[in-house]
């Protein structure tokens, strides 16, 4: 069954729709400095520019002003890292998270081949490492509680921060979050088009499983090796907005699990799903599922057949993956069509 997390595939395309769209508009309005979608940058007036940050998981709502244009920014998550060399500043990085080089995950990996630092995990990020890349703006996204640990730090220590609001668990949020990187950086114009062919494709491929009833959506599940074993992705993740828009179901929210974790061979047999999702975050392939899925239990469960798995990259189906998750939603809307 679907939870209040899962709208149903209409209602989410016209949120996703009105969250990407009202970025895309704003393009022309640029000349008048104004826009819908505006979130508080002097749009097109240049630098310095104050952006208003709506609450959010990363806090509550503020402003930030940048005095220049940034030439040196730390990306401090690994989406934040991605939009950046989509919008052209691959050149000004210089601290990532060192995963977005695995091509499994990174769509940019030569652009950012040169950034000149790199940090493993970002649970494990210090200040130190931040301060020492001497940046004149950081990116940060609220994960693993480096928005309290480290925002703060780098604010007393007169660092331009910007702490996005919330986390990339959806195509309305990821609109966002491109926006406010854009108005920070001053590339709003390219931000803009990149939000608007998003919504473009992951709308057009939608709409083929927009009249589909609920009662009659393949139940799947989720599973994802971003911690070294097998977890079951569930909760607000974006992954699962994207199986939603496919016209599938995640077994996830029937196990009651209300965020991605570990996930038994037991739940694989309760869960009984329709079909499974490997996503391959680190390049490992089948690897990390191999055990889980030649466990006795797990073997009896017709999904668990290979003809029945989907497998997936991280970029084709992670905020991360930017404009690749449109190619990931036709494929996954493709074998969602077969598990009927």
């Amino acid at each position: 069954m679907k939870t209040t997390r899962t709208l149903t595939t209409v209602a989410f395309i016209a949120l996703s729709a009105m969250a990407f769209t009202g970025c895309a508009a704003a393009a022309p309005a640029e000349q008048s400095g104004s826009s819908e979608h505006d979130t508080g940058a002097h749009r097109g007036q240049g630098f310095p520019r104050t952006i208003e940050i709506p609450a959010g998981r990363g806090g509550d709502a503020h402003s930030l002003t940048i005095e220049a244009q940034p030439k040196a920014i730390a990306a401090l998550d690994y989406e934040s890292a991605e939009v950046l060399a989509e919008l052209g500043l691959a050149d000004n990085v210089v601290l990532i998270p060192e995963a977005v080089l695995n091509p499994a995950l990174g769509g940019h990996t030569e652009e950012l081949a040169n950034v000149p630092a790199t940090f493993p995990v970002a649970m494990n990020l210090d200040t130190e490492t931040v301060i020492a890349a001497a940046p004149d703006l950081v990116v940060m996204s609220p994960r693993h509680g480096a928005e309290s640990s480290i925002g703060a730090v780098l604010a007393e220590a007169g660092l331009p921060t910007l702490q996005l609001p919330d986390p990339w668990t959806s195509p309305s949020i990821l609109a966002k979050n491109v926006s406010l990187i854009g108005q920070a950086t001053g590339t709003e114009a390219h931000a803009d088009a990149l939000v608007a062919a998003i919504d473009d494709g992951l709308t057009e491929s939608a709409a083929k499983v927009a009249g589909a009833k609920a009662s009659d959506a393949p139940r799947v599940l989720v599973l994802t090796n971003q911690a070294g074993r097998p977890f079951a992705t569930g909760g607000d993740a974006f992954p699962l907005h994207l199986l939603d828009l496919a016209g599938a179901v995640s077994v996830s929210d029937e196990l009651g699990m209300e965020t991605t974790g570990p996930i038994s061979a037991e739940q694989i047999v309760e869960a009984n799903p329709d079909g499974i999702v490997l996503i391959d975050m680190n390049g490992t392939g089948d690897r990390m599922y191999a055990e889980l899925l030649a466990n006795p239990a797990v073997a009896t469960v017709p999904a668990a057949a290979d003809d029945m798995l989907m497998r997936v990259t991280g970029r084709e189906v992670q905020a991360l993956g930017l404009d690749s998750t449109v190619g990931g939603l036709k494929s996954l809307t493709d074998w969602v069509a077969t598990l009927g």
